[in-house]
């Protein structure tokens, strides 16, 4: 697709969906950072985090202003039409009764499941960026700066995941709203009020917090939830942050009827499935121990076929089974120096990347 390589030029650091050389794991150590940082901050005016969440993105996205964004970015007239063709040429049909009814005009929209749809999402949503550096240019809207000295964040998007990052006052309030407004009138996306939420310095003041709550309409939450998949953690990392990532493991192997299942067999769905499920939650936080010994203890019952019978013995050990293949093991790996490992590959990349964004956010601790 022609469109990719050029999408790293025409779209901010802060955006990172589906453009080469950016991941979701960046997006997320930032916002880690950034709620460590408010968290801890006694500054009088504090910061907020706002959580944007839009309905049905894609479904609404208005194709005047889709024609716009390929014109203002400069793609030629020709490659705009042709564009414009394959979005407007769309014709869905919805079975009714067993029947299939005319087909249905949409006037809006773009195609879900279409390779092409995923970039032209993107720059839409980089006019919304475009908005916002134009308001943090002007000073009227005052970004988060995580660490004295460090790099400041006004808002981090992925797709339709949007963050906006400010410091406390009705003045960034407005800036915020005035430009929601102004890209949702122009864009047709509209911002789900029931499901967005701001996250406020807990030292503020609380009938302060509800003022700037109900000028934004939104809700104040004490938890920011989970963040492209993985859980923002507000304090201590806990092993019950990560109970759910243990269940969801769990619920797998239960699924599978290991007694069924050959040696061979068992340690090839340990490889591809129960230690590569980690693999996320392990590039943005360290695990706790408890976690880590639970999940290899998970691994070894379901190797051994122990079923629930906790009196069965395991006839070579852990620590054999997990050496390389080419020193007698299984090469299964286990959980903390997974972990390690792709943390060291995190503190490796800091060090060397000097024009990513979140680089700086490493540096500052």
């Amino acid at each position: 697709m022609r469109l990719k390589p050029m999408m790293e030029d025409l779209v901010s650091p802060m955006q990172s969906s589906f453009i080469p050389r950016r991941g979701t794991h960046e997006n997320i150590l930032i916002l880690q950072e950034m709620v460590h940082s408010i968290r801890r901050s006694r500054n009088r005016d504090g910061g907020m985090i706002i959580k944007i969440d839009h309905e049905k993105a894609y479904d609404k996205v208005n194709w005047g202003f889709l024609r716009q964004t390929l014109t203002f970015f400069g793609f030629p007239e020709s490659l705009i039409k042709l564009i414009m063709c394959c979005v407007m040429s769309s014709q869905p049909r919805v079975i009714w009764n067993g029947e299939t009814p005319p087909s249905l005009n949409p006037m809006c929209g773009l195609r879900q499941g279409d390779p092409l749809s995923l970039y032209l999402f993107v720059l839409c949503m980089e006019r919304l960026a475009y908005l916002i550096e134009e308001e943090v240019d002007k000073g009227a809207w005052k970004p988060l700066r995580v660490c004295r000295g460090g790099p400041c964040f006004s808002h981090l998007f992925l797709a339709y995941d949007l963050i906006f990052m400010a410091r406390v006052s009705f003045s960034n309030v407005n800036s915020i709203r005035r430009v929601l407004y102004q890209f949702s009138h122009s864009s047709g996306l509209q911002v789900n009020m029931g499901k967005s939420k701001v996250f406020f310095s807990p030292h503020l003041d609380i009938e302060y917090q509800q003022r700037l709550a109900r000028s934004l309409g939104l809700v104040i939450t004490r938890d920011l939830g989970k963040y492209l998949g993985a859980p923002i953690h507000h304090g201590r990392v806990s092993p019950s942050l990560f109970r759910p990532l243990i269940d969801k493991i769990q619920g797998r192997l239960s699924s599978w009827k290991e007694k069924l299942l050959d040696m061979a067999t068992r340690a090839t769905l340990i490889h591809s499935v129960t230690s590569a499920m980690p693999t996320h939650l392990m590039h943005t936080a360290w695990l706790p121990t408890g976690t880590c010994k639970h999940l290899d203890k998970m691994n070894r019952a379901f190797l051994w076929a122990r079923d629930g019978n906790p009196r069965k013995m395991h006839t070579i050990k852990w620590d054999k089974i997990t050496k390389d293949k080419s020193k007698g093991g299984l090469g299964i790996k286990e959980t903390p120096n997974m972990n390690i490992a792709i943390l060291a590959k995190i503190g490796w990349r800091i060090l060397i990347e000097d024009k990513a964004v979140w680089q700086g956010v490493g540096k500052c601790f």
